[in-house]
């Protein structure tokens, strides 16, 4: 799944710790087995991001305990890869030097490896309190009320839609962006929009049924739109500044349409659907004894790579399906 699932989905709190122990443990899984097909001397354990220092982030931190925090850090890593036998992880913190040579490594740091993650959470109160003026400072920024949201909405992505035939059909239907007065999901809602793919166009939300919604901050949508942003996933979607609900399964087509708010990125995008669908979906590969269609028919994994097959069970590791 993305990034951010199931952190920003609304959903019960037992259900999205269930989901994200679930998520978490599928990625350590993978990663035990791209250390083993690698058959690496070392493993480092690197994955952003670091550190939430917004108060309306700061929950993501792996810092209260929650089993299904979809962001474990290394001391978090370390403790997993034990469990498997993993001997071989290397720390990284800021101001560590590693030498590798052929046949060693030598690793030193600016203080305690466990000391350092002992005393996480006040190290991240204190970066907080020290970055908040400038955090504060670049929120101030997004703010740009002149901009009509849904003008300049219709008049960037109407004529993608006119464009887009594979992502649009893919998506399937309306999705519908809810916007607040604050900069993220919280505050109260004061202008809804929806995208309608069937339709081809950006209009208000008419009290209809979606089956993709998001929830974010009018603010950052203007700030977007000011900079003329062609890329939501990597900007407001990798945020984590919104909340999501939908009625079924994830929708990767969603995703790579508003990744790709520009005629060349559309443009490639399409294409690359479009061979992608022809060149594959004929292919088959072989499992232990059984002859099976290369791509898994969630979301097209390659099931050569990710394929693992239990007794007469066969599950594509990369997403549980």
């Amino acid at each position: 799944g993305a990034i951010w699932y199931p952190m920003v989905y609304e959903l019960p709190q037992a259900a999205k710790t269930a989901f994200g122990k679930q998520k978490r443990d599928r990625q350590f899984d993978r990663t035990w087995r791209y250390i083993d097909d690698l058959k690496a001397d070392h493993v480092f354990p690197i994955a952003g991001p670091p550190c939430f220092l917004d108060d309306e982030l700061w929950q993501f931190n792996d810092i209260h305990g929650d089993e299904g925090n979809i962001f474990p850090d290394q001391s978090v890593f370390l403790s997993e890869y034990a469990k498997v036998g993993g001997t071989n992880a290397v720390v990284l913190l800021p101001g560590s030097v590693t030498t590798l040579a052929a046949e060693s490594i030598e690793t030193t740091h600016p203080t305690d490896v466990d000391e350092f993650f002992a005393n996480k959470k006040a190290h991240l109160e204190e970066m907080r309190e020290r970055k908040a003026p400038i955090i504060a400072a670049e929120k101030a920024s997004w703010r740009h009320p002149e901009i009509d949201v849904l003008g300049e909405l219709k008049k960037r992505i109407e004529p993608l839609l006119e464009e887009s035939l594979l992502m649009a059909n893919g998506v399937g239907g309306p999705v519908r962006f809810d916007l607040t007065d604050s900069f993220g999901s919280g505050g109260e809602v004061v202008e809804s929009i929806v995208v309608d793919f069937p339709g081809k166009q950006v209009r208000p939300y008419g009290d209809e049924k979606v089956r993709y919604r998001f929830k974010t901050g009018r603010a950052l949508i203007e700030h977007l739109i000011f900079i003329d942003e062609g890329d939501w996933v990597n900007s407001l979607f990798l945020s984590c500044r919104f909340s999501a609900a939908r009625i079924g399964q994830y929708n990767e087509f969603v995703y790579a349409f508003f990744k790709c708010l520009s005629e060349e990125r559309l443009q490639y995008a399409e294409g690359w659907y479009d061979e992608h669908e022809r060149s594959v979906d004929a292919e088959d590969t072989t499992i232990g004894d059984w002859n099976v269609q290369r791509r898994c028919p969630h979301l097209k994994a390659d099931l050569s790579r990710f394929g693992v097959l239990d007794g007469n069970t066969l599950t594509c590791q990369l997403h549980g399906w």
